[in-house]
């Protein structure tokens, strides 16, 4: 009989550590036995994040050599186990039959403990959380032993001591937010661990354990497993939609259960079934809502599955064993993906079986052939090699050359560890199975070890491929295989393998197949898949496909778009929504990015880019956005062109899925946020009132005020000591804080109001963690403490300016006078009407502390309704005319109160308007007595003048009268200001011509003013 030995690692994957034994465990059912009891509670501070589900920890030696030595009395076969880092090394010696049958038999009973956690706040399931010493309620203890029974899990209620600041801050909040002061509610895991299924049943349990905790009710409702995935619908949008109009949480199983594990379904042996037992097979779907709500989605699941299942197709598909073993085994997240996507069901063989048909169920075509085509995908990552030992010459008289089985056991032993692959001898031929990576590294292993060297060797890899891509790898009349053949001198030929793949087959007889190999793997096509609206195709194309051909030369790619009845055919590409592949060799796939950018550009902004966004929102509010909320929900889905999508229940995730362009999946993640409560608690210290203060009116009017004008309401979590547990028992004393994510940027003005409520009832609190930074605003002008401005006063007087501020500086004079200027009303300073009413008082009222240097109590011209219409500047008119009715102001009672309140300004406040008109105040400076003490400056001897009173000569033309009012003139000449305008045009004893005008004008330009 031909001895037929495998060896190989299982499980794969690394594991981490099981959790530590003194958190608050809940033994599984044969500990239980053991003990007879839970052991004392203690609470637990992990050092490290547990991972979700399918990270498992490593089986207990015990364990593994037990099922060694079953394995053996069951099928008469050897079997040896060596531990390896983490993980364990199998040895199967004997005939093929019985050894794949234990091999079969190993891989589904293995003790491999698979993980899961759940997320639980603090309060539903502890007494007093608190303190620094948790208890289980009493319900809660019983629930969880019922669970841990039944499904045979190991339960830990990890109590999480992070501290506040060490937490990351939910979605939507920031420091600034109203965070600073408050914290959210504590949580505290609950971390499963079991074999095979137990975990997902018993988180499944768990979550509809919660859901009752917290008032709902829970049914449990028996579907054939194979319509699951047809009810759910693609994507599970039909669930999705029953779970809108129920407002109910449904939890499905998995759709992979019974394949590794032990089986669950029927009762144990020894002891009577629970009534909750027969639950737990792999049909129950759990039900929990409002009553009348679990009815309804009750009837319509049913409903749906009596339509779906008149609709059913089965699809048969060949598949190598080696190939489902290894899906079943390390890729149960990525089939789970296929039959979420696609709404089918796949049926595979029990593991180890040798049988090579899997059947996927499904009630469109499309979908089973996306679904068989997606797993066919992931069966081209799984690699086949052989390495055949031949003879180094053929000789009738002498035996072939053969390997001890003990050093076959080492080497197979040995490769198999350090590679990963899973290693068989037969025959003089070791055979390979693994990945890529695993494949070579083993290849090579092998041809190291010297009684390997002694023969000749004939060295063959399998490649499984889709016959779509047959062409794509062959090349125009074969040339991209010649060329491999040629260069490495490997053979390489194609076999049919079923309707959807083909083999690839390289062979050669040394080292460079593996160079072989690599030219191979640089021609497999590498492909990306995107979604562009079909309203742009024939734009991206171009007339006649010039655009796009121009786009595929440059990169190297070949684009595909798919219409519309395309698109149905196949069902999207590597994603549900994707129209548009592009694929080429794998060595240049460097380019695909660049592709899909350059084909991008071409689309709208608010189109391209279709990205998943992923927003944290915590699992309790699910049910209330899908069914109370879900007409915001569509609301956000149609304004963003998105589409959200909240996890299956049956995982216990807190992460919602937001589908749509680049663009819109921030503004549509915001929107949503919107409408999820925030929740946030105080803790305050321990007081005897307390419990008085939060019952008084007083109290309940404060909330009501609170909840008026912020849109936060605050609820009292007052507890009182236990009977005889003494003063010191810990109390439990906070506030919670409710509101909208959109408005918790109020959350610490509602914590102030609050703290500063209990400090005037005599009550104490902490000190927050901004006390110290964060003064509340005496007033609201504290937010702008460098601008100086009426319409926001503060508390300084006028004319109490600092030092520095008291003087204004040249340039904010200049800066006045150009306000002045470019007044917006000047319109009305040239109106042609002479009894128009008054020009408005203009808003440049800069305070400023008076010159008393300069100070004169004078009537500012604006204030009177008598001026006459406003010459052209630089006309001739030295200064306006006013009549003599301005000895008549006194009799106007509300002039006088107008003059009295003008005669208290500075002259900086009044009307910048006049500047248009310079004659009246530099004649008015030119009144100043002489007995001021200030000097007269010579006049400018480079002027000059045209007139024909000075006979061009700039000399003045009488010693008291210069060519330009002078700043420091006599008093004498008030009286010509203050005449008429006949008066004023005849001004001969200051000699101001024409001439002299002009030469005025000239140098207040030449000034700048």
């Amino acid at each position: 009989m031909e001895v037929y030995t495998t060896s190989f690692t299982y499980p794969r994957r690394s594991r981490p550590a099981h959790s530590p034994t003194n958190s608050l465990d809940f033994p599984t059912a044969n500990e239980l036995r053991r003990a007879g009891s839970y052991s004392s509670l203690q609470q637990y501070t992990p050092n490290h994040n547990y991972p979700d589900a399918q990270a498992v920890s490593s089986p207990d030696y015990e364990s593994v050599q037990k099922l060694a030595m079953t394995a053996m009395a069951l099928h008469g076969v050897g079997v040896t186990v060596a531990p390896a880092d983490g993980v364990w090394n199998f040895q199967i010696s004997g005939a093929y039959q019985q050894v794949m049958q234990a091999r079969g038999y190993v891989l589904k009973e293995c003790p491999v403990q698979n993980r899961a956690t759940i997320k639980v706040t603090r309060s539903d399931i502890l007494d007093l959380p608190s303190s620094s010493k948790p208890a289980l309620k009493a319900e809660v203890r019983r629930r969880l032993d019922d669970i841990a029974t039944q499904t045979g899990a190991h339960i830990a209620v990890v109590n999480s001591g992070l501290a506040l600041s060490n937490r990351a801050l939910p979605d939507g909040i920031s420091i600034s937010a109203g965070w600073s002061g408050l914290e959210t509610e504590r949580a505290c895991e609950l971390v499963i661990t079991g074999d095979g299924d137990s975990a997902d049943l018993a988180r499944v349990r768990l979550l509809v354990m919660l859901d009752e905790l917290n008032g709902l009710h829970a049914e449990a409702c028996e579907i054939d497993r194979s319509l699951h995935a047809l009810i759910a619908g693609r994507k599970r949008s039909m669930l999705q939609s029953i779970q809108e109009e129920t407002a109910t949480n449904i939890y499905f199983p998995s759709p992979l259960q019974g394949l590794i594990g032990p089986d669950f379904g029927q009762p144990p042996v020894n002891g009577s079934p629970s009534a909750q037992f027969a639950k737990l097979n792999a049909s129950t779907i759990w039900i929990t809502g409002e009553f009348f709500g679990v009815q309804r989605a009750r009837d319509m699941l049913v409903q749906v599955a009596m339509n779906k299942s008149k609709q059913i197709i089965p699809k048969d598909t060949p598949l190598l064993p080696r190939k489902m073993d290894w899906m079943v085994t390390e890729r149960v997240d990525d089939l789970k993906a296929l039959i979420h996507d696609n709404a089918t069901y796949i049926r595979f063989p029990a593991v180890g079986s040798a049988q090579s048909v899997m059947v996927v169920y499904g009630d469109h075509r499309v979908n089973i052939q996306r679904t068989i085509r997606a797993v066919m995908q992931l069966s081209c990552q799984f690699y086949t090699a052989s390495l055949w030992l031949l003879p180094t010459q053929f000789n009738v008289l002498m035996p072939s050359a053969t390997l001890n089985p003990t050093q076959v056991g080492t080497i197979l032993k040995q490769v198999s560890f350090a590679s990963g692959a899973e290693l068989v001898f037969k025959g003089m031929c070791f055979e390979m199975h693994g990945l890529e990576h695993e494949i070579r590294a083993a290849v090579s292993m092998l041809l190291d070890f010297e009684v390997i060297k002694q023969f000749h060797h004939e060295i063959r890899f399998q490649v499984e491929l889709a016959n779509e891509h047959r062409e794509f790898i062959s090349g125009k009349k074969n040339g991209k295989i010649n060329k491999i053949m040629q260069t490495t001198n490997v053979k390489i030929k194609f076999e049919t393998l079923n309707e959807h793949n083909f083999l690839i087959d390289i062979s050669g007889n040394d080292i460079s197949v593996l160079q072989g190999l690599t030219l191979l793997q640089e021609e497999l096509p590498a492909e990306v898949s995107f979604h562009v609206p079909e309203s742009y195709h024939k734009r991206i194309i171009g007339v006649g496909g010039r655009s796009i051909q121009r786009i595929m030369k440059k990169y190297g790619v070949y684009v595909k778009f798919s219409n519309a009845e395309e698109f149905a055919a196949t069902g999207g590409y590597n994603d549900n929504e994707d129209n548009v592949i592009a694929r080429t060799p794998a060595k240049n796939a460097m380019n695909l990015e660049n592709l899909k950018q350059s084909v991008m550009e071409l689309v709208n902004p608010k189109d391209k880019d279709y990205i998943n966004e992923t927003v944290s929102i915590p699992r309790k509010y699910h049910r209330t956005l899908l069914g109370e909320k879900s007409i915001f929900i569509h609301d956000i889905e149609a304004k963003t062109n998105s589409q959200i999508r909240f996890p299956d229940k049956e995982t216990a995730s807190d992460l919602v899925t937001i589908f749509g362009p680049e663009s819109q999946v921030h503004i549509a993640a915001t929107m949503l946020l919107d409408h999820v409560p925030f929740e946030a608690d105080m803790a305050v210290p321990a007081h005897p009132e307390l419990a008085r203060i939060c019952a008084s009116p007083d109290f309940a009017t404060f909330t009501d005020r609170v909840k008026h004008e912020l849109q936060v309401v605050i609820s009292p979590n007052v507890g009182s000591p236990s009977p005889g547990l003494g003063l010191d028992a810990p109390t439990e004393c906070s506030f919670k804080f409710r509101c909208q994510r959109s408005n918790s940027d109020f959350l610490v003005t509602a914590r102030e109001m609050l703290e500063q409520f209990l400090i005037n009832h005599n009550a104490h609190v902490y000190p927050s963690a901004t006390s110290r930074t964060h003064q509340r605003t005496d007033s609201f002008t504290d937010a702008f403490p460098h601008f100086d401005s009426k319409v926001l006063s503060t508390a300084r007087t006028r004319h109490q300016n600092s030092a520095d501020l008291g003087r204004p500086s040249e340039a904010m004079i200049d800066r006045r006078l150009r306000l002045a200027s470019s007044s917006p009303d000047v319109k009305a300073l040239f109106h042609n009407n002479p009894h128009h009413s008054p020009a408005p008082s203009y808003i440049y009222h800069l305070e400023e502390e008076e010159d008393f240097d300069t100070q004169t109590n004078y009537v500012p011209a604006h204030t009177t309704d008598y001026w006459t219409p406003l010459p052209p500047i630089g006309s001739g008119v030295p200064s306006r005319a006013r009549g003599d009715d301005s000895l008549k102001r006194g009799s106007d009672s509300l002039l006088e109160a107008k003059l009295k309140d003008q005669l208290t300004k500075p002259r900086s406040l009044t009307n910048r308007a006049q500047s248009l008109d310079l004659t009246y105040s530099l004649n008015r400076i030119n009144e100043m007595p002489r007995s001021s003490g200030l000097s007269r400056p010579d006049s400018p001897e480079t002027a000059t003048g045209t007139g024909t009173g000075t006979g061009g000569s700039s000399s003045p033309i009488s010693a008291t009268s210069p060519l330009f009012p002078s700043l420091y003139g006599p008093s004498g000449s008030r009286g010509a200001v203050v005449g008429n305008s006949e008066h004023s045009l005849n001004r001969g004893a200051l000699g101001m011509d024409q001439e002299g005008m002009d030469e005025v004008t000239r140098v207040i330009s030449n000034l700048g003013l």
